[in-house]
Order: C-alpha cells, then structure tokens, then sequence
C-alpha cells in the first residue's frame, strides 16, 4: 500500500470491514455541517488515479482528523506516510525500528520485491538522516506526521509529504550549518541532539489544520535557504 488512498480502502474493508456509506456517517458525525462529505467524496479519497491519469484531490487534513477522532486506535503515521502498523496495538506487537532499520528489514527481506517503503525514500532523498538512531528516526516520522496535518487544506500526497520531510529535515539540520559545521557529528552526539531539536520543534507545531504554510511569506528565507541547504550534511 503505497499511497494514503490504499491504506484508507485497507483501514475500511479489511480492518473495520465497514462499508463506503458506513464510514461516511461515522466520519460526518465528527465534522461540523457546513464540513461534512458525500459519498462520491469519500470514495475518491479510496481511488489512487491510474498511471497517467489527472490527479485528483487527496484527502484533505480535516477528514483525516475525524476519522482519527472516530477511531482512537488508528494510527496516523501509518496512515499518513505508510510506517509500521495500521493500529497502536499491532504497533506494539511489532519490533520498533526506526527510518534506517525499516530500510534494512526491507533489504533483507525483500529481494526482488515491490517498490521501496517510504522510510527509503526518505533516506534515498535526504541521506544524512541515516546518522538517526531508531529512537531519532521514530521521533522524526511522528514529527512529520504532526507536520503534514497542520498544513490547512491539505491534500495528501507522497510528492508533498517528501518536500514536507525535506522541510522538516532542513529546520533539524540548520542550527548546525549556522553553528559552523562542517563534518557530521558523532552517531550518539547528533541522535541526541536531533530528538532535543524534533522534540522542541512539535512544541511548536499547530494544532492539524491550523498552520500557515511557508510559501504564503514571500520575504521569507525557508524556501530560498531550503533549495540551497545540501542534501547531505557532510563526511
């Protein structure tokens, strides 16, 4: 399952085995009236496009907090980016393993497989990540995730949740540009460092649907600093 809109017809038919019209009126119960969504709405949010087809709309934040708000259980970083397991109880039973580690679980298990998880092509855009720990990385995704849901109006997409990592990486990263850096830090001293600095910045983050993106500020430095910040830290 490679897109939001998978993992959504997967949460519906196999692990609440409800129908389209039932979970429509769950979700509409947790939106107010002027917000609530009609079936054809819904079953789109189910419909990835086919290859070469007119991308339709994701998902936009606010369905995707009500229907975390119908299902307590359900657990957003699998649903936003695809990571670990569909529920926090089969989260728990599954070994924790962060960005580089679900890599190599994919690697070792996976020869002539399917296409690579998205924890890879994170890794795969932005390599100097690979220096998280697991606990670093876990931390990272579930930034993300708060990240990606306090984007108002938000339509969900892999190509939008990279740059929204690249983004995220970027505001990790730049005290240490800034500071003068010029090779990566030790393993243990950046881990560290990165949960202090994820964990300062989800002080920060909106509630979901409640941001202000980046580009609305044309005197702002993010983007321009943002295209120009060197996909890896340094060796």
């Amino acid at each position: 399952m490679n897109t939001v809109q998978e993992r959504i017809h997967h949460w519906r038919v196999s692990v609440k085995c409800i129908s389209l019209r039932e979970l429509r009126d769950i979700v509409n119960a947790h939106l107010p009236e002027p917000a609530r969504l009609s079936l054809g709405t819904i079953n789109n949010y189910e419909r990835t496009p086919a290859s070469g087809a007119t991308a339709r709309g994701g998902p936009r934040s606010d369905f995707i907090l009500a229907l975390k708000r119908a299902f307590p259980e359900l657990r957003l970083d699998w649903l936003v980016c695809g990571e670990g397991e569909p529920t926090e109880i089969a989260q728990r039973l599954a070994a924790p393993a962060g960005l580089e580690g679900e890599t190599a679980q994919k690697d070792a298990g996976g020869a002539g497989g399917g296409p690579s998880n998205f924890a890879t092509r994170i890794l795969g855009r932005y390599p100097d990540l690979e220096l998280l720990a697991p606990e670093a990385s876990a931390l990272f995704m579930g930034a993300l995730t708060r990240y990606a849901m306090g984007e108002p109006r938000m339509e969900l997409d892999e190509a939008h949740l990279l740059e929204l990592a690249g983004d995220l990486r970027w505001l990790v990263l730049l005290p240490l540009q800034l500071w003068g850096f010029r090779r990566s830090p030790e393993y243990d001293q950046f881990s560290d460092y990165a949960v202090a600095q994820l964990h300062a910045l989800m002080q920060l983050m909106p509630p979901t649907g409640r941001g202000d993106r980046i580009r609305k500020y044309h005197r702002s430095l993010g983007p321009k600093l943002r295209t120009t910040f060197p996909a890896s830290l340094g060796s």
